[in-house]
């Protein structure tokens, strides 16, 4: 019985008895390496002259799809997408174009595809596949929240912080009363220009 990969990432799953003797180099590559390129690696690609696809190879292989960040650069002059998978998959995506060109990431080909997540030049998003819209949505960095993604940077960090009085988020999301927070008495911080900042 050959080996057989998973589903999702194309790790190789090898047949009991199959590599005696050899099993090294087949964990190694298809395995180890893999595991390695699904949580760290990233891969980079221009967009100003076209979409960019992801790579999907064969379980065992090398590919696009399978790691971590995606790293786009160039200067499209127009929106550019970058196709994924539809499935479960987290990426990183930073989109260094040069100019004020959004991405977005999205689900499927270029001729059927998700609405997907849009990311501002100079920014960045965490994105993951959401199978109850069937979409990737963004869970962290960027603006503008949910599917639509893009925005400056956000900065997160801890300081000192004394609640004084109360205020109210209307959003529907976040609806409620709240106290404010100020930044106490010789704290100095400094963020980048154009950054958001967050109350997590």
């Amino acid at each position: 019985m050959p080996s057989s990969y998973t589903s999702l990432l194309g790790l190789v799953l090898p047949a009991t008895g199959e590599l005696t003797s050899t099993w090294g180099t087949t964990v190694n590559t298809s395995l180890t390496q893999l595991v390695e390129d699904s949580i760290a690696q990233y891969s980079t690609a221009s967009v100003t002259a076209s979409d960019w696809t992801l790579t999907t190879t064969a379980g065992g292989l090398s590919n696009e799809a399978r790691t971590a960040i995606l790293i786009v650069t160039g200067a499209p002059g127009t929106t550019r997408y970058i196709y994924a998978p539809s499935q479960s998959k987290t990426y990183v995506v930073i989109n260094n174009c040069s100019d004020s060109s959004y991405v977005y990431i999205r689900g499927g080909t270029s001729s059927s595809h998700t609405t997907g997540v849009s990311i501002a030049a100079l920014s960045s998003a965490v994105v993951a596949w959401d199978s109850t819209a069937s979409d990737f949505v963004k869970i962290a960095g960027g603006s503008g929240g949910g599917a639509t993604g893009g925005g400056t940077n956000q900065v997160f960090f801890e300081i000192d912080l004394t609640v004084t009085t109360d205020y109210t988020i209307t959003s529907s999301k976040n609806a409620g009363t709240f106290g404010p927070v100020t930044i106490n008495s010789g704290v100095t911080v400094t963020v980048p220009s154009g950054s958001v900042w967050t109350v997590v």
